[in-house]
């Protein structure tokens, strides 16, 4: 089925984001269990404690590494999160089933607004806007009664929230979200999930996408378990994929693959070094209605340690190539020609 889209939902804590949800019957994702643990360094702090309200206290980069897995492939591997203890506690798979929406809702959806739209995965954003002295009682009581912290820090956190809650909506707004109430928001749900399933049914008559040329290379080194292969992840997206890129106008793919690394990984590759994978096709990661058609090149040089990624790459991860494990997001061309093709070589 095409990749399914997401909802976001932010609002004042306390507002009842979570329960507009319930109401819809829509799978979602609560982004307070992508919170940092308490004790991780550099977490602002307010009112005496950590400022659970500052985008800083929180795992942007993982919370949009989970909704691209559950987009795509249906599930994803969640963080439990105990705001008593400020730490997480275990993990847990989402399962999206044939919904064609899924909802994540947290004082932070805002932040995921520009990368999901970019890859195409973005139905609406909404704002819960109810009266303060409603969300304030609200929150008091949920926090009182989940012990999430001494009810005098409680109080102290929830009148100073209440003091900001107009600034906060207003910042939601400019961020793109539009301000709803509670059956306002679950109409709009209801509607958005129709709307999911008319445009499902269009795709699925099928049309040309648009393809891209680009490069790829596969670095492999021998790890505990058996050899490994190196994944990066852009910024502002969720998938894991290959060193590379598109080529540049009468650009080889040698050539290309050469520059890339070094732009991406500070490393500079000799022609010598590089061996012919094979060349592949399959859909984009980030790119919706795209296909990237890929050379594939493979090597085994060393990569300096610790590998720094450069460039507009946000992280980098090695996988075992029998076993890349779950949780993670591959992107097609990796998990559907590359993983395989290197598992035929070794």
């Amino acid at each position: 089925m095409p990749a399914r889209r997401i909802v976001l939902i932010a609002g004042p804590s306390g507002s009842g984001k979570g329960e507009m949800v319930r109401r819809s019957g829509l799978p979602f994702v609560a982004l307070d269990e992508f919170y940092r643990d308490g004790d991780a360094p550099d977490l602002p702090s307010r009112f005496g404690i950590t400022d659970w309200d500052s985008p800083a206290s929180w795992d942007a980069g993982a919370a949009l590494e989970a909704l691209t897995a559950l987009a795509h492939d249906g599930t994803a591997q969640v963080p439990t999160y105990s705001i008593s203890a400020s730490r997480r506690t275990g993990m847990r798979v989402v399962d999206a089933g044939q919904a064609p929406l899924i909802v994540a809702e947290g004082l932070f959806a805002s932040e995921l607004i520009a990368p999901l739209a970019a890859a195409g995965l973005l139905a609406d954003a909404m704002v819960l806007r109810r009266p303060v002295p409603i969300v304030f009682a609200l929150r008091l009581i949920r926090d009182l009664r989940e012990s999430r912290k001494p009810p005098l820090t409680l109080l102290r956190r929830g009148a100073g929230l209440a003091r900001d809650q107009r600034e906060a909506i207003t910042r939601w707004r400019n961020a793109g979200m539009r301000p709803t109430g509670m059956r306002s928001g679950v109409r709009s749900l209801r509607r958005d999930t129709a709307l999911a399933h008319a445009e499902a049914r269009i795709r699925a008559r099928g049309h040309r996408p648009d393809v891209l040329a680009i490069t790829a290379v596969s670095f492999l080194r021998e790890g505990p378990l058996g050899t490994e292969v190196l994944a990066v992840r852009k910024r502002g997206t969720g998938s894991y994929m290959q060193v590379g890129g598109k080529l540049e106008p009468g650009e080889a793919a040698l050539q290309a693959a050469i520059r890339e690394v070094e732009e991406e990984l500070g490393v500079r590759l000799a022609p010598e070094d590089l061996e012919l994978l094979g060349e592949f096709e399959a859909a984009a990661a980030n790119e919706p209605d795209t296909l990237v058609r890929s050379t594939v090149f493979v090597t085994d040089r060393a990569l300096p340690d610790p590998l720094v990624v450069r460039a507009e790459l946000a992280d980098h991860r090695w996988f075992g190539l029998r076993d890349p494990g779950g949780g993670t997001r591959l992107a097609p061309l990796m998990t559907h020609h590359i993983l395989p093709a290197l598992r035929a070589l070794a």
